[in-house]
This record gives structure tokens, C-alpha cells and sequence, in this order.
């Protein structure tokens, strides 16, 4: 399941058998007159993004907020109106996904539906790449050590080389 097909489906359709998704966003968290904690956020994968609302599972008065970049596999949730008190139409009649029971997808584990990396969640490794690099480029302009443009094939050799032993030590 994914956010393209959630957004397919009508307001009260309940879906059910494990799926992930990442937190792209976290939103707020609100305690309930029950004590329950309700933690809204946005989903997303690479087919959108869909505004959540995650009851807490930690029971009464238990806070235990989502985690920006983590992925939660969705075991059984509800298609709800995202606002049904709005005055804007669109607010109105937009959806969000009301997710009741769920669990986090721990480090090293591995979703049990099939996903490559790049297809319903991030690769993160190829993200944290990126991040690395960038901070590499910035550092070697600001100290003088690469040219803004152009980039040499040499400069590219020796960025990757040390993004290479930030992510592995070697």
C-alpha cells in the first residue's frame, strides 16, 4: 500500500495488514480529555504525501512522539476526513489516514512487504551520501582548496574518496 492508492480510497475504508511509511514531517501532539496522546504528522513515499493522525500507544497520559525520517509500518488505520470543520473547501474534503495500531521499523530490521530501497521508503544511506558530500563541497569552497566551477574530475575523485571513509572508516 502506498500513499497514491490511500489517497484512492473513501473516507471510512480501514485498511489493515502492515505497510511502511515515513514520517516526513511531525506536525503536533495533543493530549485527549482520555489522556491519550494523538500525534499528527506527514507521511510520505515516492507516489505523495498524506497528513496522519498516530494514537499513542503507550496508553494513558504515555507521550511517545513520532520521530521525523523513521518509518512506521501501519498495521491497522482508517481513511478519515482531514478536517471536516473547515471553513476551505479543500481542507474539507482532503484526506488523512487515522492510523490506530502500528510499529516502528527498528535499525537493521527489514519491512516484511517487498520494498526495494527507492520504491515506498527512502534509501537512506544514498541520502546520507548526499549530505556528506554537500558538506565536503561547502568546507573545500570556503577554504579555498576546490574552485566553484569548474569542478575537476580530480576534485570529484577526492570528494567521493572522502565521503567513502566518512560512511565506512575506510
Amino acid at each position: 500500500m502506498n500513499i497514491a492508492q490511500l489517497q484512492k480510497m473513501t473516507v471510512g475504508e480501514r485498511i489493515g495488514g502492515g505497510f511502511v511509511l515515513t514520517v516526513k514531517k511531525t506536525k503536533k501532539s495533543v493530549q485527549l480529555p482520555n489522556k491519550y496522546y494523538i500525534h499528527t504528522v506527514v507521511l510520505f513515499d515516492s507516489t505523495g504525501e498524506m497528513l496522519a493522525d498516530f494514537k499513542d500507544q503507550g496508553g494513558k497520559g504515555a507521550y511517545n512522539p513520532m520521530i521525523k525520517g523513521h518509518d512506521y509500518k501501519i498495521i491497522v488505520a482508517e481513511i478519515q476526513h482531514a478536517d471536516p470543520a473547515s471553513k476551505e473547501i479543500a481542507l474539507r474534503d482532503a484526506k488523512k489516514l487515522y492510523v490506530d495500531q502500528f510499529s516502528k521499523v527498528t535499525q537493521g530490521s527489514e519491512p516484511d512487504v517487498g520494498y526495494a530501497p527507492g520504491e515506498d521508503y527512502p534509501d537512506w544511506r544514498t541520502t546520507v551520501r548526499g549530505k556528506i558530500r554537500h558538506g565536503l563541497v561547502c568546507a573545500f569552497i570556503q577554504s579555498g582548496e576546490i574552485a566553484v566551477e569548474p569542478i575537476t574530475k580530480e576534485s570529484k575523485e577526492y570528494i567521493e574518496a572522502m565521503t567513502e571513509y566518512i560512511m565506512t572508516g575506510e
